[in-house]
């Protein structure tokens, strides 16, 4: 028993040895098998990986590029919010937006006229929206600015209906100092009362006063450039270079060429001083100077000299105020046309104006006596009463009697007028 139990382990033993060995060399080919696989997909997660990182640099790139793209535009925009923070300042610091310093104004009046006259040429029955304005300005700056007026008189031109569409004032401004200023471009003479400043809620009478229509000649503007000075003591003063009068028949207000392919060989130049240094009171005088008032069309007219002088004074009475309006105007010229070397003329104006709960009334006198030039020698004075209610400061309705008489008394006029005009 001893002896069998002592042979078996050296059989078992082979056995088992012959079966590890076996069991190791298979082992072994699974193992290079499994390597080889192993290796194929390696290689294959490789592929994958290096495609992977070239689709990655590819995006990198894209990225990169974007995002300087993305730098480029947030630098374009900190630009753009930086002009646009400096145009808000700008407007802020002016005054805000263009249109907030654009402004649109305005006048009209409508007259109706009835006179008899002792020639039958001078008779009138007659309704007429004589003048509608439009006034259009602009501050580009709180120093430069723009202002311009455009006018329709007699409601409706062409075809022979008389009357006319006429830019009269378009200029730019601009102030230097507080004091000083200067424009050029097309403006309204400086040179009487009426003659800037007629809006008809500011003058009695629903027609102007002749001696600044005839004498001046209101309405005139010229294109040039002026300057003014205002001291701190009430005293201005101005001095313009402007086109001037084309008169080659010697009638003044005929000579106006309202800037329309006008002439300009000889120009004119003006200057004028004024006082307004108390309260209620302005005193000017004024003068403009031409070399050749028919523009060297002729030898007919010479050099010719306006002189102008008024004063205006205003004073608290009772409930109202009176007031007080006097001018003289004078041109002096060289000229061979007989009666035509001096044409001149003057007015004087009380008025009074008091408030009451329905409006201003107010109500004036005024005389005048002229002499001008117009085909032959005309002179005439003049007397006129009337009233004027302003139904609103900005709106007012007028009437006057009037008559009318030649100097030599070979004419007489009577009549009156009836008005109505706004400003805004």
């Amino acid at each position: 028993m001893m002896n069998k139990m002592t042979c078996l382990p050296p059989l078992v033993l082979a056995s088992l040895l012959a079966t590890t060995s076996t069991a190791q060399a298979l082992t072994v080919d699974e193992l290079a098998e499994q390597f080889e696989a192993y290796k194929q997909q390696q290689q294959q997660e490789f592929q994958k990986l290096r495609k992977e990182n070239a689709e990655l640099k590819s995006n990198n790139s894209e990225l990169k590029e974007k995002l300087d793209n993305t730098e480029q535009q947030v630098e374009n925009n900190t630009v753009a919010v930086e002009t646009i923070s400096d145009n808000v300042e700008s407007q802020s610091s002016s005054g805000g937006h263009w249109y907030d310093r654009t402004t649109i104004g305005g006048y009209g009046e409508l007259h109706y006229n009835n006179y008899d006259s002792s020639d039958a040429k001078q008779q009138k029955d007659e309704i007429d929206f004589h003048r509608f304005v439009l006034f259009f300005g602009h501050e580009f700056t709180d120093n430069l600015r723009l202002f311009s007026e455009v006018e329709i008189e007699h409601s409706i031109s062409g075809n022979g209906w008389g009357g006319g569409v006429e830019l009269e004032q378009a200029y730019i401004e601009y102030d230097v100092t507080d004091q000083a200023s200067m424009k050029a471009g097309l403006f309204l003479i400086p040179i009487g009362i009426i003659n800037e400043t007629h809006e008809p809620t500011t003058f009695y009478g629903v027609e102007r006063n002749n001696v600044e229509k005839y004498i001046i000649p209101t309405t005139w503007w010229e294109a040039g450039i002026s300057t003014k000075y205002n001291f701190a003591n009430g005293i201005g003063v101005q001095l313009g270079l402007t086109s001037g009068l084309n008169a080659d028949d010697g009638y003044i207000r005929g000579g106006r060429g309202k800037i329309s392919k006008q002439l300009v060989k000889s120009g004119g130049v003006y200057g004028g001083i004024k006082y307004t240094g108390l309260p209620g009171l302005e005193v000017a005088a004024n003068f403009n100077y031409q070399t050749d008032l028919d523009q060297g069309a002729s030898d007919t007219m010479g050099d010719a000299v306006l002189s102008e002088f008024h004063a205006i004074y205003s004073h608290t009475l009772g409930p109202g105020t009176i007031m007080g309006k006097a001018l003289y105007a004078r041109w002096d010229i060289s000229t061979t046309i007989d009666d035509a070397h001096t044409q001149d003329g003057w007015y004087l104006e009380p008025s009074y104006r008091v408030p009451t709960i329905i409006g201003d009334i107010g109500v004036y006198g005024r005389y005048e006596e002229l002499k001008y030039y117009n085909k032959k020698q005309r002179s005439f004075g003049k007397w006129e009463l009337g009233f004027n209610y302003w139904i609103h400061q900005n709106v007012v309705f007028k009437f006057d009697y009037f008559e009318k008489n030649s100097t030599d008394g070979s004419a007489k006029q009577t009549g009156f007028d009836l008005g109505m005009g706004y400003q805004f």
